[in-house]
């Protein structure tokens, strides 16, 4: 399983890098959702979970990226990792999306993350209008 980690913050970026390798997971990192999208666009890379912070500095949030990614590849999962939650406004969560909220146990992370894998589901799926699957876990 492939994860496109996408973190503006270069020590949680590595740290959460070394959890997921730690459980087996193929990583792709990006500092930013401009950097994250150049990796989404090349279709000879395989990614089966994009992992976002939501506030990602300058330029798209971790929501615009995952809409742009998602309009690309359909069946792309999505974990939102935030400590701004009020950044999610009157957002809709869908069944392909899953939130953490800071601070959180990485390897909970991790493991959240290899879990996706057996709960894939066809591209098409039902919008929930409640709020997200929400999965929090504290260092």
């Amino acid at each position: 399983m492939t994860v496109l980690l996408v973190e503006d913050d270069a020590m949680v970026r590595l740290t959460l890098a070394d959890f997921f390798e730690a459980v087996g997971l193929t990583i792709l990192e990006a500092e930013n959702a401009e950097d994250a999208m150049a990796i989404i666009e090349d279709m000879s890379q395989r990614i089966d979970v994009l992992v976002t912070d939501l506030d990602l500095g300058p330029g798209d949030d971790g929501l615009a990226l995952a809409r742009k990614a998602r309009l690309k590849r359909p069946g792309l999962l999505v974990v939102y990792e935030t400590g701004s939650p009020e950044m999610f406004g009157s957002h809709a969560f869908s069944e392909w999306e899953r939130v953490f909220h800071k601070p959180f146990d990485p390897v909970a992370l991790a493991r959240t993350v290899r879990a996706l894998q057996g709960e894939r589901r066809p591209a098409r799926r039902r919008q929930r209008s409640a709020g997200a699957k929400m999965v929090a876990s504290s260092l």
